[in-house]
């Protein structure tokens, strides 16, 4: 599938700290409200975030700030720890990150050695009470504010509202779905609501809609030894083969019953 920036709400509507390692992944490019962390434990990761591309190697730190789009991918191979925290775990510096963030390679090696302990730690801690697990992300977060530089971040007054709206789409986008129907939902004129998501997801809000549908078909069509494209097309909210075909074409570079052949 061709890259496009895709919100994932598992890690919102959950709003807990998600920690774990990972090696070798392919991670287009996505976004969401928590703020992650990957610490590299071996190898090399080519990375993206906000549009920066950057080379991340051992003992290197990504930072991805919420809502940073951001992707992955093996330079040739990796290990890493992942951490994503929800926001009722960032209370404790959320202020600052208001106007104010840490770029997204901090890559002071010796420095980040000194926090692998703390990341280690969290590493099976599901069971932990969470005063527990908020006092390392404290740690880790207060110790990384204090040595590394800051650097201003653009402010998201209208978030909210967006992701709000994000949510709303993954629920729906089975049903008719357009501006029309997204505006009255949130009671916005909807002019100025298709500005808005289009000044944040980089998109019109059709296209988005539309890349959903295509995204949830194709892993559809995974689970299936032989999948009916109109059958999948019409499930998925298209109104007609037209529309979808239009779309399909804007992310992937192949006819999809190649494409479904490949998933096999």
């Amino acid at each position: 599938m061709k890259q496009s920036a895709f919100y994932e709400p598992q890690h919102d509507k959950a709003d807990t700290v998600e920690f774990f390692a990972s090696a070798d992944g392919h991670t287009p490019p996505h976004f969401h409200r928590c703020i992650e962390m990957l610490y590299v434990t071996a190898g090399a990761i080519d990375c993206r975030v906000n549009g920066e591309p950057f080379c991340a190697r051992r003992d290197h730190i990504i930072f991805v700030h919420k809502c940073g789009v951001h992707e992955l991918t093996p330079a040739p191979r990796y290990k890493d720890y992942v951490l994503i925290i929800g926001p009722r775990y960032s209370d404790d510096f959320s202020g600052i990150f208001q106007t104010e963030t840490l770029p997204a390679l901090l890559a002071d090696e010796k420095f980040n050695r000194t926090l692998l302990p703390h990341f280690r730690a969290l590493e099976g801690s599901e069971s932990a009470p969470e005063l527990v697990k908020k006092g390392y992300i404290d740690v880790i977060v207060g110790s990384l504010l204090s040595h590394y530089r800051r650097v201003p971040v653009a402010a998201t007054p209208n978030i909210g509202i967006i992701v709000n709206a994000l949510n709303y789409i993954d629920d729906h986008f089975r049903e008719p779905l357009d501006l029309e129907t997204l505006s009255r939902v949130f009671g916005y004129n909807k002019y100025y609501f298709s500005r808005l998501f289009n000044s944040y997801i980089g998109e019109t809000l059709n296209s988005y809609i539309n890349m959903v549908r295509i995204r949830n078909l194709v892993n559809e069509a995974k689970k299936r030894d032989n999948p009916n494209l109109s059958e999948l097309v019409f499930a998925n909210g298209f109104d007609s083969m037209t529309t979808f075909y239009r779309s399909f074409s804007k992310y992937y570079d192949q006819a999809p019953t190649q494409v479904f052949k490949d998933l096999r």
